[in-house]
């Protein structure tokens, strides 16, 4: 038994009130991490205190158990129809049921009320009980409840609390990362056809699975992942496998997934993936949805997508809490954040009553909302007068970076050339020249190397006089490593 915070007995109010004043069919959307399910079983709950029985439909396999632990903990009985896991009777409180389960074998008649989990994703079948059924009440759940013509089948929309509140009321983590800053995914983008509001999933994978695409994965997660439980978004199985192979040839373990997996495989992995025994999973489709692992704090996106739910759903894989937990760090090798922003960004809009098309609802943007701080490269709102993080007030440089050789820049980078002020830069050679004392090379390596890292900038002569930092920091030995690495592919592929 767990009980509800306030912002969501506020829902269950509102909801309640909806139905006071007629309305049938209405949708809840709440963010992720803001407590859906937990919200949908109070409901139940509250149906079956009147003498009624629920029906909670779902549109995955991966989440009937989810939900069928959630409505348990809660006290209620619960039935389950899914494929050989069908199990339910009229005692029973609740029924989970999968929408392809029901396709097949028809509903059971008595429920009172119907709750759609992930309702953005209406199936034929979910209208068709709609339409059957118009004296019960259906409730939609949906985090991105963004699709066309969802206003014609639900009449009201609840609103919960946005992604900044429940990030800034500690049920969500904030996000930081690093974001492309060449053309080279959008050059691969420009032959890629588009189909029903995104791209054709066979020509993205063949588009993306190429080398020579923005960075090296492999390379920047060794610099920048700082070794954390990471999920990767990959465009197609053979990409997902790509990635794998490429992680594992440097020695990091990691597990593929995708939909034809075989599900004691899948548990195994995830089992392996919690108890750190697999540092990255790398998927392709398995991962947006009904995949629930909080401690995972590091996003790999090497899927570019033209869908903001699927982004969205991409990124609330990373930002639930855990223990220990302090951000979510995002290597973003798609340019889905420059295109459709951060979770703080997210807004739902008025539910959509169109009658033509099935993709998304596309709302403007302002492009230059976010700008990074001109001293220290934070990225911070616009309308924000003093940067947070060095106190420099009016930010200048726009956060639209840019850089060379397919590297990837922070959102806010403090280690951008353009940038980092005198005392980043020393603070690097000295880092240089104690990590090459302590690996037996020679400290007058330190100039070349940061003539390198700040794009040409030459440190003053006198700077061979400083003093060694015989203990390097962390981020100056991983920029070491990553370098050595691509270092000795391209010799790899010169002699190949």
């Amino acid at each position: 038994m767990f009980d509800l915070y306030p912002h969501q007995a506020a829902l269950i109010d509102e909801l309640r009130a909806g139905f006071a004043q007629g309305h049938k069919r209405q949708l809840l959307a709440l963010a992720t991490g803001g407590g859906k399910t937990v919200v949908a079983a109070h409901l139940a709950r509250l149906a079956v205190e009147k003498g009624h029985k629920a029906l909670f439909v779902v549109d995955r396999i991966e989440l009937v158990g989810q939900a069928v632990r959630t409505f348990s903990e809660i006290g209620l009985t619960v039935g389950v129809l899914q494929g050989e896991n069908t199990s339910f009777s009229r005692d029973d409180d609740i029924i989970v049921a999968s929408i392809q389960t029901i396709r097949a074998r028809q509903a059971p008649d008595w429920a009172h009320v119907v709750l759609v989990d992930e309702a953005h994703i209406l199936h034929k079948t979910h209208i068709q009980l709609m339409e059957r059924w118009t004296a019960i009440p259906f409730i939609g759940l949906s985090a991105t409840p963004l699709r066309k013509g969802l206003g014609r089948y639900f009449t009201n929309l609840v609103r919960g609390p946005s992604i900044r509140w429940l990030t800034d009321n500690g049920f969500l983590v904030p996000v930081r990362g690093f974001a492309p800053a060449s053309d080279a995914v959008a050059d691969a983008l420009k032959g890629v056809k588009v189909r029903g509001g995104d791209y054709i999933e066979a020509e993205l994978g063949r588009a993306m699975n190429q080398a020579a695409l923005v960075g090296d994965v492999v390379t920047t997660w060794q610099e920048r992942g700082e070794d954390r439980q990471t999920l990767c978004f990959a465009t197609s199985i053979a990409h997902s496998k790509a990635l794998r192979d490429d992680f594992e040839a440097v020695g990091i373990s990691v597990g593929h997934l995708d939909a034809y997996t075989a599900t004691d495989e899948r548990r195994d992995l995830i089992a392996r993936f919690k108890t750190r025994d697999i540092r990255i999973l790398t998927s392709v489709n398995v991962l947006g949805i009904g995949f629930d692992v909080p401690s995972a704090s590091c996003l790999i996106l090497a899927r570019p997508t033209l869908s903001e739910a699927l982004h969205m759903q991409q990124m609330g894989r990373g930002i639930r809490r855990a223990e220990g937990k302090v951000d979510c760090l995002i290597l973003d090798h798609s340019g889905n954040t420059l295109k459709h922003g951060l979770p703080v960004h997210f807004e739902v809009q008025d539910l959509n009553t169109s009658e033509k098309g099935t993709g998304e609802v596309r709302k403007p943007r302002d492009k230059d909302a976010l700008v990074a701080c001109s001293h220290c490269g934070a990225l911070m709102e616009r309308v924000q007068v003093t940067c947070s993080e060095c106190g420099i007030d009016r930010p200048q440089r726009k956060s639209k970076v840019m850089t060379r050789d397919g590297d990837l820049v922070e959102f806010g980078a403090a280690d951008m050339g353009l940038v980092a002020d005198m005392d980043e830069r020393r603070r690097f050679y000295r880092g240089v020249m104690g990590h090459a004392i302590l690996n037996g090379k020679k400290p007058g390596m330190a100039f070349h190397l940061t003539v390198e890292r700040f794009k040409g900038w030459k440190p003053p002569y006198q700077w061979q006089n400083l003093e060694p930092d015989l203990d390097p920091p962390e981020d100056v030995t991983r920029w070491i490593r990553a370098r050595n690495i691509r270092w000795a592919k391209g010799r790899g592929r010169a002699h190949g």
